[in-house]
């Protein structure tokens, strides 16, 4: 007799489990479709198809950080980054969130492809070991401002 009444309370523990679950994987997704909104807009300045990621509001929350514009390179054992106007190279210490934008922006290009970016580093300085022991510098990216695929008036 008592384990009849254990089916009851079991019964509704997985009814609420499931739903629980339902509306975690809503959310989920939700916040995904609104990320890659964020992410993929059309680039109207410039006239082109290329997919942007553009930071609404940004500002310089220290001294010691630089906003930048430049070409970024990613891929294995590469992570490089050139300022427009300077023939210097940088390794760039690219967080989650710009290595995905940039796998993102290069999905069906060549490997090594690079994209035109605006960010706010942090110069950390010359590394002494490593691959980014063969660079100028090394730059820590605490701000993604813009993010695309290249075109000709980049630089200028």
């Amino acid at each position: 007799m008592k384990l009849k009444n254990i089916y009851k309370p079991l019964l509704v523990l997985f009814v609420v489990n499931l739903f629980l679950i339902s509306c975690k994987e809503k959310q989920k997704t939700i916040v995904e479709n609104v990320t890659n909104e964020k992410i993929l807009e059309q680039n109207s300045e410039i006239n082109t198809d290329f997919p942007v990621y553009s930071e609404k509001g940004e500002s310089k929350s220290d001294s010691t950080q630089n906003i930048l514009r430049g070409i970024i390179t990613l891929g294995h054992e590469v992570s490089s980054f050139s300022p427009c106007g300077d023939d210097k190279e940088f390794w760039i210490i690219a967080k989650e969130e710009l290595t995905e934008l940039y796998f993102k922006l290069t999905k069906n290009k060549a490997p090594y492809s690079p994209i035109f970016v605006r960010i706010e580093i942090i110069d950390k300085g010359k590394s002494e070991d490593g691959f980014a022991a063969d660079y100028d510098s090394t730059y820590e990216v605490v701000k993604i401002l813009e993010a695309r695929n290249i075109s000709d008036i980049d630089c200028e």
